[in-house]
């Protein structure tokens, strides 16, 4: 799986739990605006009373983190409820979703929801709304994040990638540790994603005692770049599994001693080794790579153009 797999697949799945909370969030407020139409909670029985619920319908939001199916928006009898929920949405599109993005990182706040609700609509939510809302979060957050695993992944990668967030009043790179698995089938899955205040053994260590205490089996490769904390947290906590340095990383980790002028036909000559299916063939060829570059003079150039530049 190429690094662009890797980061899309999270993404996809970042994007699927920030579409889980704006819907959670959204449908909250649409039925505390009934209520307020009506005048009574859900099955509440009072004298001002002024109307009944008939049900919802199911209706689909495009949003920054892609399309939100069958959001269900509550109607009443006498077909007068009328939301502004949606226009309001629309002026403040992707609020919205960055405040779930946070709290998705860095847990559910009540004062974040109760500034999403107050932008949402004109009716006052109130703090058993905001409280059930942020209890709905937890949950859908919880539920994902201690899910077990049920099938056997061979294949798992380590990484970590790094988001640009809010953080205490001030922008910060986060970094997220995250796990995607490869399963029998071909089909990648995001396992898990961690918070971390940075790429430690302790961290990773903790990553995958997370995954192994949630079922997680029949790993026979653990595939990350070369981080010294990942390989003592792989051959600490998965004893037995053989490790391999990412095709990427190694990759990019390469092209960093070769001037610019030979990278694009380094590039190329690295990519032939790693897409031959034999392995007497893909080591001819690194061979032949090798002595090519040293006859070459790659590494001498690298190291002259580097020093001409300032670098040490």
């Amino acid at each position: 799986m190429a690094q662009e797999e890797f980061e899309q697949a999270v993404k996809l799945d970042v994007e699927a739990r920030v579409r889980e909370g704006v819907k959670a969030v959204l449908e909250e407020v649409l039925q505390e605006e009934m209520s307020e139409h009506l005048n009574a909670g859900y099955r509440e029985l009072t004298p001002t009373r002024k109307g009944e619920r008939n049900g919802h319908y199911q209706r689909n939001l495009v949003t920054p983190a892609g399309k939100i199916e069958r959001l269900e928006v509550p109607r009443d009898r006498e077909g007068e409820f009328v939301t502004e929920v949606f226009e309001r949405y629309k002026r403040i599109i992707g609020s919205v979703e960055e405040a779930v993005l946070e709290m998705y990182l860095s847990g559910v706040s009540t004062r974040k929801i109760a500034g999403i609700t107050d932008a949402l609509s004109k009716v006052k939510i109130g703090k058993d709304v905001v409280s059930c809302i942020a209890r709905r979060l937890e949950e859908e957050q919880k539920a994902w994040r201690e899910r077990s695993l049920e099938k056997e992944y061979p294949y798992l990668y380590l990484d970590a990638t790094y988001l640009k967030v809010n953080w205490g009043g001030s922008a910060t790179n986060l970094a997220l540790l995250v796990a995607v698995g490869v399963d029998e089938e071909g089909f990648r899955e995001v396992l898990a994603v961690e918070v971390a205040g940075g790429e430690k053994s302790a961290a990773y260590a903790s990553l995958d005692r997370g995954l192994l205490d949630r079922g997680l089996s029949g790993v026979r490769l653990v595939i990350s770049d070369d981080h010294e904390g990942i390989k003592a947290a792989v051959f600490g906590e998965l004893p037995g599994v053989d490790w391999q340095r990412c095709v990427v990383h190694f990759v990019r980790n390469v092209l960093a001693h070769v001037p610019a002028s030979a990278m694009a036909e380094v590039a190329e000559d690295l990519k032939a080794v790693f897409k031959v299916r034999r392995e007497k063939t893909a080591r001819a060829l690194a061979e032949e790579f090798v002595e090519s570059s040293t006859a070459s003079g790659l590494g001498r150039r690298s190291r002259s153009s580097r020093r001409g530049s300032g670098a040490p």
